[in-house]
């Protein structure tokens, strides 16, 4: 059985689930037909009689600090000036916004939009 974080099932599958029992299958059936639970199940079929199937519940975590505003001026930075270290566009970052925040969120931020850092040659391993 696949386990899901805690946004839980899609609308689609919700609705799919709640369909199949009310077709006629038992609540096992159904659970295994989607391969979920059988109390996922159970669950939905709960949610739809209150007409809240399709409300989601926020995903975990806290919201990001970081705004579109603040990834724009990395992107511009990187564009740039593409051989800074991650530190280096943080520092930067502040300078520019006031921003301040750390070379890993940079990082994350770079890896969302597909941006790849070069090795530093210098900083090879001697053969």
């Amino acid at each position: 059985m696949r386990r899901v974080g805690g946004a839980g099932y899609g609308n689609d599958l919700r609705e799919r689930i709640v369909e199949a029992r009310h077709a006629g299958m038992s609540t096992r059936e159904v659970a295994a037909r989607f391969q979920v639970g059988v109390i996922t199940v159970q669950e939905y079929l709960r949610k739809e009689k209150a007409g809240t199937l399709t409300e989601r519940i926020r995903p975990p975590g806290r919201p990001r600090k970081m705004q579109p505003e603040h990834e724009e001026q990395l992107l511009k930075q990187v564009e740039e000036r593409p051989d800074d270290t991650l530190q280096e566009h943080a520092d930067k970052l502040f300078e520019c916004t006031g921003f301040k925040t750390s070379y890993r969120t940079v990082d994350r931020v770079f890896r969302r939009h597909g941006i790849t850092h070069k090795k530093n040659a210098g900083r090879q391993r001697a053969e």
